[in-house]
């Protein structure tokens, strides 16, 4: 998708999605994607840029599609016995390469963008902050273990982050490889975009402001670091999962409000 995410808010059990940017949370701006890495060099169809309706939503063996109609969780019962290695693969050398950028000095040395947008005063819940490396958005590496194009940290005040997963992208008009099948879905948004420059959000009423126009966003993949199949593939942050596998602290897990709603 278009617009330039440094954050993304989320809850634990997903719902509807707020992305705020430069400390400003009236605007929201889908994460946007411009590449990613490749895993399969092979061509990918264009997607075609036309006024998408939200629809019914799509059914479990999907693998590409709008965030509103995609479900939550993979079902990998539908996916091969190679697709689902494929899958543990690459999730695998993602949490090994991602593991090197724990620390935000480390992700800032290798191009990440780790500063933190401002909070509204009071705000104290978890939050999803997207990290960039825009050197790596448009280096045809589509889906490289290697180069994610964003690391996903949660955010909680006085704390470090802590890296719980990546977001890969794809150029727009361009769709992902699925080398995990049915588990490797990707998911777009609904953005209005003027020319070939990054989109934003509709406005509150669907509508897009003059001069832009109304498309379906560039392909996305959110890959979290839990420790099975079906949540690491999660579209939204999967909260309780994230905390079984220990990757949040116990002030948040034990506290359902300290998620906030995406």
């Amino acid at each position: 998708m278009i617009g330039r995410v440094v954050l993304v808010v989320v809850a634990a059990l997903a719902g509807t999605a707020w992305v705020w940017s430069g400390g400003s949370p009236t605007r929201a701006r889908p994460h946007d994607v411009v590449a990613a890495g490749a895993v399969a060099p092979r061509p990918r169809p264009v997607l075609t840029l036309q006024v998408p309706q939200v629809g019914p939503p799509l059914p479990a063996s999907a693998r590409h599609g709008l965030v509103e109609r995609l479900q939550q969780y993979p079902d990998v019962s539908l996916a091969t016995p190679l697709q689902r290695a494929a899958a543990r693969r690459l999730l695998e050398r993602l949490r090994a390469r991602a593991s090197g950028w724990a620390d935000e000095a480390a992700a800032d040395a290798a191009g990440f963008d780790v500063q933190r947008p401002k909070r509204l005063r009071g705000e104290t819940r978890v939050m999803w902050f997207h990290s960039e490396n825009r050197a790596w958005h448009n280096d045809e590496h589509y889906l490289d273990p290697a180069r994610p194009d964003t690391l996903i940290y949660a955010d909680l005040p006085h704390r470090p982050l802590i890296v719980v997963g990546v977001m890969i992208s794809m150029p727009r008009g361009l769709r992902g490889p699925t080398p995990g099948g049915p588990i490797t879905r990707w998911h777009s948004h609904i953005v209005c975009v003027q020319g070939s420059l990054r989109g934003l959000a509709p406005k509150s009423d669907g509508s897009c402001p003059a001069g832009q126009r109304r498309v379906q966003g560039s392909e996305m993949m959110h890959v979290w670091f839990t420790h099975d199949l079906r949540s690491a593939f999660a579209i939204h942050a999967p909260g309780p999962e994230l905390c079984s596998s220990h990757l949040l602290p116990a002030s948040v897990c034990g506290n359902a409000r300290a998620f906030h709603v995406m």
